[in-house]
Protein backbone atom coordinates (compact mmCIF):
# COMPACT_ATOMS: atom_id res chain seq x y z
CA UNK A 1 0.00 0.00 0.00
CA UNK A 2 1.36 3.42 -0.97
CA UNK A 3 1.86 6.17 1.58
CA UNK A 4 -1.06 8.17 0.15
CA UNK A 5 -3.33 5.12 0.30
CA UNK A 6 -2.29 4.44 3.90
CA UNK A 7 -2.99 8.05 4.87
CA UNK A 8 -6.36 7.88 3.11
CA UNK A 9 -7.25 4.65 4.92
CA UNK A 10 -6.31 6.13 8.30
CA UNK A 11 -8.31 9.29 7.55
CA UNK A 12 -11.34 7.23 6.57
CA UNK A 13 -11.04 5.18 9.75
CA UNK A 14 -10.86 8.36 11.86
CA UNK A 15 -13.94 9.77 10.12
CA UNK A 16 -15.94 6.59 10.66
CA UNK A 17 -14.84 6.37 14.29
CA UNK A 18 -15.86 10.00 14.70
CA UNK A 19 -19.33 9.10 13.44
CA UNK A 20 -19.52 5.98 15.62
CA UNK A 21 -18.66 8.11 18.65
CA UNK A 22 -22.18 9.54 18.47
CA UNK A 23 -23.45 6.15 19.63
CA UNK A 24 -21.62 6.75 22.92
CA UNK A 25 -24.55 8.82 24.12
CA UNK A 26 -26.72 5.69 24.18
CA UNK A 27 -24.55 2.85 25.61
CA UNK A 28 -27.42 0.91 27.19
CA UNK A 29 -29.54 0.94 24.03
CA UNK A 30 -26.54 -0.12 21.92
CA UNK A 31 -25.66 -2.93 24.34
CA UNK A 32 -29.27 -4.13 24.30
CA UNK A 33 -29.25 -4.33 20.49
CA UNK A 34 -25.95 -6.23 20.53
CA UNK A 35 -27.36 -8.70 23.05
CA UNK A 36 -30.40 -9.37 20.86
CA UNK A 37 -28.18 -9.94 17.83
CA UNK A 38 -26.11 -12.49 19.77
CA UNK A 39 -29.28 -14.33 20.79
CA UNK A 40 -30.36 -14.53 17.15
CA UNK A 41 -26.91 -15.80 16.09
CA UNK A 42 -26.96 -18.46 18.83
CA UNK A 43 -30.34 -19.71 17.63
CA UNK A 44 -29.23 -19.77 13.97
CA UNK A 45 -26.13 -21.77 14.92
CA UNK A 46 -28.31 -24.24 16.86
CA UNK A 47 -30.87 -24.94 14.11
CA UNK A 48 -28.46 -26.91 11.84
CA UNK A 49 -27.51 -29.01 14.87
CA UNK A 50 -31.18 -29.98 15.31
CA UNK A 51 -31.60 -30.79 11.61
CA UNK A 52 -28.43 -32.87 11.61
CA UNK A 53 -29.58 -34.77 14.70
CA UNK A 54 -32.98 -35.43 13.06
CA UNK A 55 -31.30 -36.89 9.95
CA UNK A 56 -28.95 -39.10 11.99
CA UNK A 57 -31.65 -40.36 14.34
CA UNK A 58 -34.05 -40.93 11.46
CA UNK A 59 -31.41 -43.10 9.76
CA UNK A 60 -30.84 -45.08 12.95
CA UNK A 61 -34.58 -45.50 13.34
CA UNK A 62 -34.96 -46.70 9.75
CA UNK A 63 -31.98 -49.05 9.75
CA UNK A 64 -31.89 -50.36 13.34
CA UNK A 65 -35.28 -49.48 14.77
CA UNK A 66 -33.93 -46.99 17.27
CA UNK A 67 -36.47 -44.85 19.11
CA UNK A 68 -37.30 -41.70 17.20
CA UNK A 69 -39.96 -39.14 18.14
CA UNK A 70 -40.10 -36.42 15.43
CA UNK A 71 -42.59 -34.37 17.48
CA UNK A 72 -39.85 -33.55 20.05
CA UNK A 73 -37.62 -32.15 17.32
CA UNK A 74 -40.50 -30.29 15.70
CA UNK A 75 -41.37 -28.65 19.01
CA UNK A 76 -37.74 -27.72 19.70
CA UNK A 77 -37.15 -26.40 16.19
CA UNK A 78 -40.45 -24.51 16.14
CA UNK A 79 -39.81 -22.99 19.59
CA UNK A 80 -36.39 -21.68 18.53
CA UNK A 81 -37.79 -20.23 15.31
CA UNK A 82 -40.57 -18.56 17.29
CA UNK A 83 -38.07 -17.15 19.81
CA UNK A 84 -35.87 -15.89 16.97
CA UNK A 85 -38.87 -14.16 15.40
CA UNK A 86 -39.81 -12.57 18.71
CA UNK A 87 -36.28 -11.35 19.34
CA UNK A 88 -36.10 -9.92 15.81
CA UNK A 89 -39.46 -8.22 16.41
CA UNK A 90 -38.03 -6.50 19.50
CA UNK A 91 -34.71 -5.76 17.82
CA UNK A 92 -36.17 -3.87 14.84
CA UNK A 93 -37.80 -0.96 16.73
CA UNK A 94 -34.97 -0.83 19.31
CA UNK A 95 -32.35 -0.61 16.56
CA UNK A 96 -34.32 1.94 14.54
CA UNK A 97 -34.94 4.11 17.62
CA UNK A 98 -31.25 4.10 18.47
CA UNK A 99 -30.15 4.86 14.91
CA UNK A 100 -32.68 7.66 14.36
CA UNK A 101 -31.75 9.31 17.66
CA UNK A 102 -28.08 9.10 16.70
CA UNK A 103 -28.75 10.53 13.22
CA UNK A 104 -30.71 13.33 14.90
CA UNK A 105 -27.70 14.11 17.09
CA UNK A 106 -25.46 14.22 14.01
CA UNK A 107 -27.85 16.60 12.26
CA UNK A 108 -27.90 18.84 15.33
CA UNK A 109 -24.09 18.80 15.50
CA UNK A 110 -23.80 19.75 11.83
CA UNK A 111 -26.34 22.54 12.27
CA UNK A 112 -24.51 23.81 15.35
CA UNK A 113 -21.23 23.73 13.43
CA UNK A 114 -22.72 25.67 10.51
CA UNK A 115 -24.05 28.27 12.96
CA UNK A 116 -20.75 28.73 14.80
CA UNK A 117 -18.51 28.86 11.74
CA UNK A 118 -17.30 32.26 10.67
CA UNK A 119 -18.41 34.43 7.75
CA UNK A 120 -15.16 33.45 6.05
CA UNK A 121 -16.16 29.78 5.96
CA UNK A 122 -19.57 30.59 4.49
CA UNK A 123 -17.99 32.94 1.96
CA UNK A 124 -16.17 30.02 0.36
CA UNK A 125 -18.91 27.38 0.84
CA UNK A 126 -21.80 26.61 -1.47
CA UNK A 127 -25.24 26.55 0.11
CA UNK A 128 -26.35 23.55 -1.93
CA UNK A 129 -23.24 21.64 -0.88
CA UNK A 130 -23.92 22.31 2.81
CA UNK A 131 -27.54 21.22 2.35
CA UNK A 132 -26.39 18.02 0.64
CA UNK A 133 -24.03 17.19 3.50
CA UNK A 134 -26.64 18.00 6.13
CA UNK A 135 -29.35 15.85 4.52
CA UNK A 136 -28.27 13.25 1.95
CA UNK A 137 -24.93 12.40 3.57
CA UNK A 138 -26.54 12.00 6.99
CA UNK A 139 -29.25 9.76 5.53
CA UNK A 140 -26.59 7.51 4.00
CA UNK A 141 -25.22 6.87 7.49
CA UNK A 142 -28.40 5.01 8.43
CA UNK A 143 -27.15 1.88 6.65
CA UNK A 144 -23.73 2.41 8.23
CA UNK A 145 -25.11 2.31 11.76
CA UNK A 146 -27.20 -0.71 10.87
CA UNK A 147 -24.08 -2.39 9.50
CA UNK A 148 -21.95 -1.57 12.52
CA UNK A 149 -24.58 -2.51 15.09
CA UNK A 150 -25.80 -5.70 13.41
CA UNK A 151 -24.07 -6.67 10.19
CA UNK A 152 -20.47 -6.52 11.38
CA UNK A 153 -21.28 -8.38 14.60
CA UNK A 154 -23.34 -10.94 12.72
CA UNK A 155 -20.59 -11.52 10.14
CA UNK A 156 -17.67 -11.81 12.56
CA UNK A 157 -19.36 -13.89 15.24
CA UNK A 158 -21.20 -16.14 12.78
CA UNK A 159 -18.10 -16.84 10.67
CA UNK A 160 -15.94 -17.62 13.69
CA UNK A 161 -18.54 -19.86 15.31
CA UNK A 162 -19.52 -21.56 12.06
CA UNK A 163 -15.96 -22.36 11.03
CA UNK A 164 -15.24 -23.63 14.57
CA UNK A 165 -18.27 -25.93 14.44
CA UNK A 166 -17.23 -27.29 11.03
CA UNK A 167 -13.72 -28.00 12.30
CA UNK A 168 -15.22 -29.72 15.35
CA UNK A 169 -17.22 -32.00 13.03
CA UNK A 170 -14.47 -32.59 10.43
CA UNK A 171 -11.07 -30.84 10.21
CA UNK A 172 -10.81 -31.74 6.52
CA UNK A 173 -14.13 -30.11 5.69
CA UNK A 174 -13.14 -27.15 7.86
CA UNK A 175 -10.00 -26.64 5.77
CA UNK A 176 -12.09 -26.72 2.57
CA UNK A 177 -14.53 -24.17 3.97
CA UNK A 178 -11.74 -21.80 5.05
CA UNK A 179 -9.83 -22.42 1.81
CA UNK A 180 -12.73 -21.08 -0.27
CA UNK A 181 -13.84 -18.39 2.18
CA UNK A 182 -10.51 -16.55 2.46
CA UNK A 183 -9.90 -16.05 -1.32
CA UNK A 184 -13.50 -14.84 -1.72
CA UNK A 185 -13.13 -12.25 1.04
CA UNK A 186 -9.73 -11.23 -0.38
CA UNK A 187 -11.33 -10.61 -3.77
CA UNK A 188 -14.01 -8.46 -2.15
CA UNK A 189 -11.34 -6.51 -0.27
CA UNK A 190 -9.48 -5.92 -3.53
CA UNK A 191 -12.55 -4.34 -5.13
CA UNK A 192 -13.32 -2.39 -1.97
CA UNK A 193 -9.85 -0.81 -1.88
CA UNK A 194 -10.74 1.61 -4.70
CA UNK A 195 -14.43 2.03 -3.90
CA UNK A 196 -14.40 4.85 -1.31
CA UNK A 197 -12.85 7.51 -3.60
CA UNK A 198 -15.45 6.61 -6.21
CA UNK A 199 -18.28 7.11 -3.71
CA UNK A 200 -16.72 10.42 -2.58
CA UNK A 201 -16.82 11.61 -6.19
CA UNK A 202 -20.47 10.54 -6.47
CA UNK A 203 -21.38 12.46 -3.29
CA UNK A 204 -19.49 15.56 -4.44
CA UNK A 205 -21.35 15.48 -7.76
CA UNK A 206 -24.60 15.16 -5.83
CA UNK A 207 -23.62 18.30 -3.90
CA UNK A 208 -22.97 20.12 -7.19
CA UNK A 209 -26.39 19.09 -8.43
CA UNK A 210 -28.01 20.31 -5.21
CA UNK A 211 -26.21 23.64 -5.59
CA UNK A 212 -27.75 24.14 -9.04
CA UNK A 213 -31.20 23.35 -7.62
CA UNK A 214 -30.76 25.69 -4.65
CA UNK A 215 -29.44 28.56 -6.76
CA UNK A 216 -32.21 28.18 -9.32
CA UNK A 217 -34.95 28.16 -6.66
CA UNK A 218 -33.41 31.15 -4.86
CA UNK A 219 -32.96 33.07 -8.11
CA UNK A 220 -36.10 31.93 -9.91
CA UNK A 221 -37.26 35.51 -10.51
CA UNK A 222 -33.97 36.46 -12.14
CA UNK A 223 -34.10 33.31 -14.28
CA UNK A 224 -37.61 34.12 -15.49
CA UNK A 225 -36.86 37.81 -15.94
CA UNK A 226 -34.05 37.00 -18.39
CA UNK A 227 -35.86 34.07 -20.03
CA UNK A 228 -33.13 31.64 -19.01
CA UNK A 229 -35.36 28.67 -18.08
CA UNK A 230 -34.05 26.51 -20.94
CA UNK A 231 -30.41 27.26 -20.07
CA UNK A 232 -31.01 26.42 -16.41
CA UNK A 233 -32.72 23.15 -17.33
CA UNK A 234 -29.80 22.27 -19.61
CA UNK A 235 -27.32 23.14 -16.84
CA UNK A 236 -29.13 20.90 -14.37
CA UNK A 237 -29.38 18.11 -16.96
CA UNK A 238 -25.62 18.18 -17.48
CA UNK A 239 -25.00 17.98 -13.73
CA UNK A 240 -27.59 15.21 -13.37
CA UNK A 241 -26.17 13.18 -16.25
CA UNK A 242 -22.65 13.43 -14.83
CA UNK A 243 -23.92 12.36 -11.40
CA UNK A 244 -25.95 9.44 -12.78
CA UNK A 245 -23.17 8.16 -15.06
CA UNK A 246 -20.59 8.32 -12.25
CA UNK A 247 -22.97 6.58 -9.84
CA UNK A 248 -23.66 3.85 -12.40
CA UNK A 249 -19.95 3.36 -13.03
CA UNK A 250 -19.38 2.97 -9.29
CA UNK A 251 -22.27 0.55 -8.84
CA UNK A 252 -21.25 -1.51 -11.90
CA UNK A 253 -17.65 -1.65 -10.71
CA UNK A 254 -18.78 -3.02 -7.37
CA UNK A 255 -21.24 -5.44 -8.98
CA UNK A 256 -18.43 -6.93 -11.10
CA UNK A 257 -17.09 -8.73 -8.01
CA UNK A 258 -20.20 -10.93 -7.72
CA UNK A 259 -19.58 -13.53 -10.48
CA UNK A 260 -15.92 -13.93 -9.46
CA UNK A 261 -16.81 -14.32 -5.78
CA UNK A 262 -19.62 -16.76 -6.55
CA UNK A 263 -17.29 -18.88 -8.70
CA UNK A 264 -14.52 -19.07 -6.09
CA UNK A 265 -16.84 -19.83 -3.18
CA UNK A 266 -19.05 -22.08 -5.30
CA UNK A 267 -16.18 -24.55 -5.69
CA UNK A 268 -16.38 -25.27 -1.97
CA UNK A 269 -19.78 -26.99 -1.91
CA UNK A 270 -18.95 -29.74 -4.47
CA UNK A 271 -15.67 -30.39 -2.64
CA UNK A 272 -17.44 -30.70 0.70
CA UNK A 273 -20.10 -33.02 -0.73
CA UNK A 274 -17.44 -35.16 -2.38
CA UNK A 275 -15.06 -35.34 0.58
CA UNK A 276 -17.87 -35.49 3.12
CA UNK A 277 -19.67 -38.16 1.13
CA UNK A 278 -16.54 -40.30 1.10
CA UNK A 279 -16.24 -39.84 4.87
CA UNK A 280 -19.87 -40.93 5.36
CA UNK A 281 -19.42 -43.97 3.10
CA UNK A 282 -16.25 -44.87 4.95
CA UNK A 283 -18.07 -44.69 8.26
CA UNK A 284 -15.90 -41.83 9.53
CA UNK A 285 -18.67 -39.23 9.49
CA UNK A 286 -22.35 -39.37 10.37
CA UNK A 287 -24.71 -38.36 7.59
CA UNK A 288 -26.37 -35.92 9.97
CA UNK A 289 -22.99 -34.27 10.63
CA UNK A 290 -22.47 -33.88 6.86
CA UNK A 291 -25.87 -32.21 6.71
CA UNK A 292 -24.78 -29.85 9.50
CA UNK A 293 -21.63 -28.94 7.53
CA UNK A 294 -23.69 -28.31 4.37
CA UNK A 295 -26.01 -25.97 6.26
CA UNK A 296 -23.04 -24.22 7.91
CA UNK A 297 -21.30 -23.77 4.54
CA UNK A 298 -24.51 -22.27 3.15
CA UNK A 299 -24.52 -19.93 6.16
CA UNK A 300 -20.90 -19.00 5.42
CA UNK A 301 -21.87 -18.24 1.82
CA UNK A 302 -24.64 -15.97 3.11
CA UNK A 303 -22.20 -14.20 5.45
CA UNK A 304 -19.56 -13.84 2.74
CA UNK A 305 -22.21 -12.16 0.61
CA UNK A 306 -22.91 -9.91 3.58
CA UNK A 307 -19.19 -9.04 3.65
CA UNK A 308 -19.64 -7.51 0.20
CA UNK A 309 -22.73 -5.64 1.36
CA UNK A 310 -20.95 -4.50 4.51
CA UNK A 311 -17.89 -3.32 2.56
CA UNK A 312 -20.04 -1.33 0.14
CA UNK A 313 -21.87 0.30 3.04
CA UNK A 314 -18.59 1.15 4.77
CA UNK A 315 -17.04 2.65 1.64
CA UNK A 316 -20.19 4.64 0.88
CA UNK A 317 -20.49 5.77 4.48
CA UNK A 318 -16.77 6.58 4.56
CA UNK A 319 -17.26 9.14 1.80
CA UNK A 320 -20.27 10.65 3.59
CA UNK A 321 -18.49 10.60 6.96
CA UNK A 322 -15.55 12.45 5.42
CA UNK A 323 -17.83 15.19 4.08
CA UNK A 324 -19.70 15.46 7.38
CA UNK A 325 -16.61 15.49 9.59
CA UNK A 326 -15.11 18.24 7.41
CA UNK A 327 -17.90 20.49 8.69
CA UNK A 328 -17.93 19.25 12.28
CA UNK A 329 -14.13 19.43 12.61
CA UNK A 330 -13.74 22.74 10.79
CA UNK A 331 -11.75 24.92 13.21
CA UNK A 332 -13.76 27.59 14.93
CA UNK A 333 -11.57 30.53 14.02
CA UNK A 334 -13.62 33.06 15.97
CA UNK A 335 -14.03 32.04 19.59
CA UNK A 336 -15.74 34.01 22.30
CA UNK A 337 -13.70 35.94 24.81
CA UNK A 338 -14.33 35.80 28.54
CA UNK A 339 -14.72 39.46 29.47
CA UNK A 340 -18.12 41.04 29.91
CA UNK A 341 -18.84 44.09 27.82
CA UNK A 342 -18.77 47.07 30.21
CA UNK A 343 -21.45 49.70 30.13
CA UNK A 344 -20.65 52.67 27.96
CA UNK A 345 -21.86 54.92 25.16
CA UNK A 346 -20.33 52.85 22.34
CA UNK A 347 -16.73 53.97 21.86
CA UNK A 348 -14.96 52.25 18.93
CA UNK A 349 -11.31 52.43 17.95
CA UNK A 350 -9.16 50.82 15.24
CA UNK A 351 -5.46 50.49 16.02
CA UNK A 352 -3.25 49.62 13.03
CA UNK A 353 -5.82 47.14 11.76
CA UNK A 354 -5.05 45.00 8.72
CA UNK A 355 -7.26 42.32 7.27
CA UNK A 356 -6.66 39.66 4.61
CA UNK A 357 -9.25 37.35 3.12
CA UNK A 358 -8.60 33.61 2.88
CA UNK A 359 -7.13 34.02 -0.60
CA UNK A 360 -4.45 36.30 0.87
CA UNK A 361 -5.78 39.43 -0.76
CA UNK A 362 -5.56 42.44 1.53
CA UNK A 363 -8.78 44.34 2.18
CA UNK A 364 -7.60 46.71 4.94
CA UNK A 365 -4.07 47.90 5.63
CA UNK A 366 -2.86 49.50 8.89
CA UNK A 367 -6.10 51.36 9.51
CA UNK A 368 -6.35 53.57 12.59
CA UNK A 369 -9.12 55.87 13.78
CA UNK A 370 -11.21 56.60 16.87
CA UNK A 371 -15.01 56.82 16.71
CA UNK A 372 -16.34 59.04 19.46
CA UNK A 373 -19.51 57.84 21.21
CA UNK A 374 -22.78 59.30 20.00
CA UNK A 375 -21.42 60.47 16.68
CA UNK A 376 -22.18 59.33 13.15
CA UNK A 377 -19.37 58.19 10.87
CA UNK A 378 -19.88 57.73 7.17
CA UNK A 379 -17.61 55.35 5.29
CA UNK A 380 -17.31 56.01 1.57
CA UNK A 381 -15.09 54.82 -1.24
CA UNK A 382 -15.19 52.91 -4.50
CA UNK A 383 -16.28 49.28 -4.75
CA UNK A 384 -13.72 46.95 -3.15
CA UNK A 385 -12.12 49.65 -1.02
CA UNK A 386 -12.96 47.78 2.23
CA UNK A 387 -16.00 49.66 3.49
CA UNK A 388 -18.11 46.61 4.47
CA UNK A 389 -15.04 44.78 5.74
CA UNK A 390 -14.30 47.64 8.14
CA UNK A 391 -17.84 47.49 9.54
CA UNK A 392 -17.79 43.68 9.78
CA UNK A 393 -14.74 43.75 12.04
CA UNK A 394 -16.59 45.64 14.78
CA UNK A 395 -18.98 42.78 15.71
CA UNK A 396 -16.19 40.29 14.89
CA UNK A 397 -17.80 38.71 11.86
CA UNK A 398 -14.19 38.39 10.70
CA UNK A 399 -10.95 38.27 12.69
CA UNK A 400 -8.35 40.97 12.11
CA UNK A 401 -5.09 39.81 10.56
CA UNK A 402 -3.15 42.28 12.71
CA UNK A 403 -3.85 45.23 14.97
CA UNK A 404 -6.79 45.67 17.33
CA UNK A 405 -10.44 46.67 17.19
CA UNK A 406 -11.56 48.17 20.52
CA UNK A 407 -15.10 48.57 21.85
CA UNK A 408 -15.38 50.50 25.09
CA UNK A 409 -11.58 50.38 25.25
CA UNK A 410 -11.39 46.55 25.19
CA UNK A 411 -10.10 44.38 22.35
CA UNK A 412 -13.17 42.69 20.80
CA UNK A 413 -11.30 39.36 20.91
CA UNK A 414 -11.43 39.50 24.70
CA UNK A 415 -15.16 40.21 24.90
CA UNK A 416 -18.00 37.73 25.26
CA UNK A 417 -19.05 37.29 21.63
CA UNK A 418 -22.78 37.14 22.30
CA UNK A 419 -22.72 40.32 24.40
CA UNK A 420 -20.63 42.10 21.77
CA UNK A 421 -22.94 41.24 18.90
CA UNK A 422 -26.08 42.06 20.82
CA UNK A 423 -24.65 45.51 21.45
CA UNK A 424 -24.09 46.10 17.72
CA UNK A 425 -27.10 46.55 15.45
CA UNK A 426 -26.34 45.71 11.82
CA UNK A 427 -28.55 46.49 8.84
CA UNK A 428 -27.09 44.67 5.88
CA UNK A 429 -27.12 45.79 2.28
CA UNK A 430 -29.22 42.74 1.37
CA UNK A 431 -32.08 42.37 3.82
CA UNK A 432 -32.98 38.82 4.82
CA UNK A 433 -36.40 38.16 6.27
CA UNK A 434 -37.64 34.81 7.53
CA UNK A 435 -40.84 33.11 6.41
CA UNK A 436 -42.76 34.25 9.48
CA UNK A 437 -44.99 37.09 10.57
CA UNK A 438 -43.86 40.71 10.29
CA UNK A 439 -43.90 40.96 14.09
CA UNK A 440 -41.72 37.87 14.45
CA UNK A 441 -39.21 39.25 11.97
CA UNK A 442 -38.96 42.56 13.81
CA UNK A 443 -38.64 40.80 17.18
CA UNK A 444 -36.10 38.25 15.89
CA UNK A 445 -33.31 39.60 18.09
CA UNK A 446 -35.63 40.22 21.05
CA UNK A 447 -38.41 37.60 20.99
CA UNK A 448 -39.75 38.68 24.37
CA UNK A 449 -40.55 42.18 23.04
CA UNK A 450 -44.08 43.44 23.57
CA UNK A 451 -46.37 44.44 20.71
CA UNK A 452 -45.96 48.06 21.78
CA UNK A 453 -42.16 47.83 21.51
CA UNK A 454 -42.44 46.21 18.08
CA UNK A 455 -44.75 48.92 16.79
CA UNK A 456 -42.57 51.65 18.28
CA UNK A 457 -39.55 50.29 16.40
CA UNK A 458 -41.58 50.03 13.21
CA UNK A 459 -42.69 53.65 13.52
CA UNK A 460 -39.09 54.75 14.03
CA UNK A 461 -38.15 52.88 10.85
CA UNK A 462 -41.05 54.45 8.93
CA UNK A 463 -42.59 50.99 8.50
CA UNK A 464 -45.72 51.17 10.68
CA UNK A 465 -48.07 52.56 8.02
CA UNK A 466 -47.37 49.99 5.31
CA UNK A 467 -47.43 47.16 7.88
CA UNK A 468 -50.90 48.20 9.06
CA UNK A 469 -52.04 48.21 5.43
CA UNK A 470 -51.10 44.53 5.04
CA UNK A 471 -53.85 41.91 5.14
CA UNK A 472 -53.25 40.89 8.75
CA UNK A 473 -51.13 43.80 9.87
CA UNK A 474 -48.21 42.77 12.07
CA UNK A 475 -49.37 39.14 11.98
CA UNK A 476 -49.13 38.93 8.19
CA UNK A 477 -46.94 35.99 7.14
CA UNK A 478 -44.41 37.20 4.62
CA UNK A 479 -42.97 34.87 2.00
CA UNK A 480 -39.59 33.21 2.18
CA UNK A 481 -36.80 35.83 2.18
CA UNK A 482 -39.57 38.46 2.30
CA UNK A 483 -40.57 38.04 -1.35
CA UNK A 484 -44.09 39.37 -0.70
CA UNK A 485 -42.66 42.78 0.25
CA UNK A 486 -41.01 45.40 -1.91
CA UNK A 487 -37.30 46.11 -1.56
CA UNK A 488 -37.93 49.28 0.44
CA UNK A 489 -40.44 47.54 2.70
CA UNK A 490 -38.04 44.70 3.43
CA UNK A 491 -35.32 47.17 4.24
CA UNK A 492 -37.53 49.09 6.67
CA UNK A 493 -38.55 45.87 8.45
CA UNK A 494 -34.86 45.02 8.77
CA UNK A 495 -34.18 48.50 10.13
CA UNK A 496 -37.00 48.10 12.65
CA UNK A 497 -35.46 44.79 13.71
CA UNK A 498 -32.17 46.53 14.45
CA UNK A 499 -33.88 49.43 16.25
CA UNK A 500 -35.70 47.05 18.61
CA UNK A 501 -32.36 45.73 19.85
CA UNK A 502 -31.52 49.26 21.04
CA UNK A 503 -27.82 48.75 20.30
CA UNK A 504 -25.15 51.14 21.50
CA UNK A 505 -23.41 50.78 18.11
CA UNK A 506 -25.37 50.95 14.86
CA UNK A 507 -24.08 49.90 11.45
CA UNK A 508 -25.92 50.68 8.22
CA UNK A 509 -24.30 48.84 5.31
CA UNK A 510 -25.79 50.71 2.36
CA UNK A 511 -29.15 50.09 4.01
CA UNK A 512 -31.06 52.72 2.00
CA UNK A 513 -29.89 51.58 -1.42
CA UNK A 514 -33.22 49.96 -2.32
CA UNK A 515 -35.60 52.70 -1.17
CA UNK A 516 -36.88 55.69 -3.03
CA UNK A 517 -35.70 59.20 -2.24
CA UNK A 518 -38.77 60.05 -0.15
CA UNK A 519 -38.46 56.92 1.98
CA UNK A 520 -34.72 57.53 2.24
CA UNK A 521 -35.35 60.98 3.70
CA UNK A 522 -37.78 59.53 6.24
CA UNK A 523 -35.28 56.85 7.26
CA UNK A 524 -32.48 59.39 7.52
CA UNK A 525 -34.62 61.49 9.84
CA UNK A 526 -35.34 58.41 11.96
CA UNK A 527 -31.64 57.63 12.09
CA UNK A 528 -30.78 61.12 13.19
CA UNK A 529 -33.17 60.71 16.10
CA UNK A 530 -32.14 57.19 16.99
CA UNK A 531 -28.41 57.71 16.64
CA UNK A 532 -28.41 60.09 19.58
CA UNK A 533 -26.39 58.49 22.35
CA UNK A 534 -24.95 55.69 20.18
CA UNK A 535 -22.11 55.39 17.74
CA UNK A 536 -23.34 55.02 14.16
CA UNK A 537 -21.48 53.85 11.06
CA UNK A 538 -23.11 54.51 7.72
CA UNK A 539 -21.83 52.86 4.56
CA UNK A 540 -23.44 54.35 1.48
CA UNK A 541 -22.86 55.16 -2.14
CA UNK A 542 -25.36 58.00 -2.20
CA UNK A 543 -23.79 61.20 -0.94
CA UNK A 544 -27.19 62.42 0.22
CA UNK A 545 -26.99 59.64 2.84
CA UNK A 546 -23.57 60.59 4.22
CA UNK A 547 -23.25 64.34 3.88
CA UNK A 548 -24.78 65.01 7.32
CA UNK A 549 -22.39 62.66 9.13
CA UNK A 550 -20.21 64.07 11.90
CA UNK A 551 -17.19 62.68 10.10
CA UNK A 552 -16.60 60.94 6.80
CA UNK A 553 -13.87 58.33 6.37
CA UNK A 554 -12.77 58.03 2.74
CA UNK A 555 -11.31 54.64 1.82
CA UNK A 556 -9.18 53.75 -1.15
CA UNK A 557 -7.60 50.30 -1.60
CA UNK A 558 -8.07 49.46 2.07
CA UNK A 559 -6.60 52.67 3.50
CA UNK A 560 -8.11 55.85 4.91
CA UNK A 561 -6.97 58.51 2.50
CA UNK A 562 -9.14 61.38 3.80
CA UNK A 563 -11.36 62.22 6.74
CA UNK A 564 -13.52 65.16 7.69
CA UNK A 565 -16.99 66.58 7.24
CA UNK A 566 -18.69 66.77 3.86
CA UNK A 567 -17.94 70.50 3.48
CA UNK A 568 -14.33 70.07 4.58
CA UNK A 569 -13.71 67.28 2.11
CA UNK A 570 -15.40 69.11 -0.75
CA UNK A 571 -13.22 72.17 -0.17
CA UNK A 572 -10.12 69.99 0.12
CA UNK A 573 -10.68 68.95 -3.52
CA UNK A 574 -9.16 65.50 -2.97
CA UNK A 575 -10.34 61.96 -3.67
CA UNK A 576 -13.71 62.55 -1.98
CA UNK A 577 -14.38 65.54 -4.20
CA UNK A 578 -13.41 63.44 -7.22
CA UNK A 579 -15.92 60.65 -6.55
CA UNK A 580 -18.53 63.23 -5.47
CA UNK A 581 -18.22 65.02 -8.83
CA UNK A 582 -18.45 61.70 -10.69
CA UNK A 583 -21.72 60.87 -8.93
CA UNK A 584 -23.13 64.33 -9.58
CA UNK A 585 -22.36 63.98 -13.29
CA UNK A 586 -24.21 60.69 -13.43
Amino acid sequence: MSDSSAVSARAKARNLLGILAFLGKYPQQAAFCVLLVLVIIAIEMTLPQIIGSIITNLRWHTEWGATFDPWVYVQLFGSLVLIRGGVAYILGPARNRLIQRTLGDIRNTIYDAIQRLSFGYHDRSKTGELISRSTSDVSRLQDFFFACLLLSLDIVVSLVVTVSLIFAISPILGIVAVGTMIPTITLIAFYAATLQPRWRKVHDLHGDMMTVIQENIAGVRVVKAFGKESEQIAKFTRKRDTFVSTALETVNFWAARVPFAQFIFGIGMPLILWLGGREVIGGNLLIGDLAKVVFYVMAIGHRVGMVGQFTNIIQNAGASAERIMEIIQEPQTIKSGQRNLPSGPGAVAFENVSFHYHDGKASLTEMSFVAQPGRTYAIVGPTGSGKSTLANLIPRFYEVSSGRVLVEGIDVRELDLRQLRRSVGVIFQESFLFSASVADNIAYGKPEASQEEIEQSARAAQAHEFICALENGYQTIIGERGVTLSGGQKQRVAIARAFLMNPRILIMDDATSSVDSQTERLIQEAFRRLSAGRTTFVIAHRFSTVQHADQILVLKEGRIVERGTHDELIHAAGFYREIFDQQIKH
